[in-house]
């Protein structure tokens, strides 16, 4: 409280009168000096930047991924037991067809390293009536890459790629089946981006095999990612897939090499 004292007019006797009021005294802040000595306000500045985790990691784990592709491929026989081993074997190829296969996989992000895991499996066939030529091809595909951010989003990755195969193949009246098994080097680019808070997009390709299991082994993928609630999404894109393996028995090989492109659908779990 303070006084504060008035001076008025007085009509009867021409003179002044002196009022004295209490006010209520307001609290004032007191001003708050920036390192320079000029005063700042005292509002208290908030940050627009989202907490960060406390673990550091994102964790995206895909239990269901359903991929159509078309496939298509071309095999060479190995030679009849009654040829010499240097005689080729038959060869043909066929027609592309839809087909189904089915991957699960997780994917771990901490700092500027990443880790990929991958497992498919897949029932393929495809066959041509003219020469005639047939394959039916089950196919085990697992994989696990490792990278490092190198340039903004952009991921180096080196890893290991296991092939597993049960082939078998006609081509006129002559036929083969083979069971052959790889274990290829692989290195891959993967771009990941971030749009907005629900959408991402992941592009990958990597390539291997180099001759120390299968002789080529290539892969691309373009993806988007849509989370619709906390931890739960949906991906979808497309992807295709490259390799050529060959397989000696007794001296005589069979070589096939398969081509598979088509849409990717799949639920995905984020932490």
């Amino acid at each position: 409280m303070f006084s504060l004292a008035c001076t008025g007019a007085d009509d009867g006797n021409n003179g002044s009168v002196n009022v004295l009021a209490n006010v209520p005294e307001e609290p004032v802040a007191p001003p708050q000096l920036s390192t320079n000595g000029q005063a700042v306000s005292a509002t208290p500045q908030t940050s627009d930047k989202p907490a960060q985790k406390p673990y550091g990691w994102n964790i995206a784990v895909y239990p269901a991924l359903a991929w159509v592709p078309i496939f298509g491929t071309s095999v060479t026989l190995p030679p009849l037991p009654s040829q010499p081993i240097a005689t080729p074997g038959p060869s043909g190829s066929t027609s592309s067809s839809f087909n189904g296969a089915f991957f699960g996989g997780a994917r771990f992000e901490k700092g500027k390293w990443s880790a990929d895991a991958l497992f498919m499996w897949a029932d393929l066939s495809a066959e041509r009536e003219t020469p005639f030529t047939k394959v039916n091809l089950d196919y085990v595909f697992g994989d696990a890459l490792v990278g490092r951010e190198v340039l903004p989003d952009l991921y180096l990755e080196g890893g290991v790629r296991r092939l597993a195969l049960d082939i078998h193949a006609t081509v006129g009246s002559d036929s083969a089946s083979r069971s052959p098994g790889f274990w290829d080097p692989i290195i891959g680019l993967t771009y990941r981006r971030q749009l907005g808070r629900k959408w991402r997009i992941l592009i990958h390709g990597d390539g291997g095999g180099f001759g120390v299991g299968s002789d080529v082994d290539v892969t691309a993928t373009a993806r988007a990612e849509w989370q619709f609630a906390r931890h739960f999404g949906i991906t979808m894109g497309y992807g295709g897939m490259h390799f050529s393996e060959s397989d000696t028995a007794q001296s005589r090989t069979l070589t096939i090499s398969p081509t598979l492109h088509g849409p990717i659908f799949g639920f995905g779990i984020f932490f």
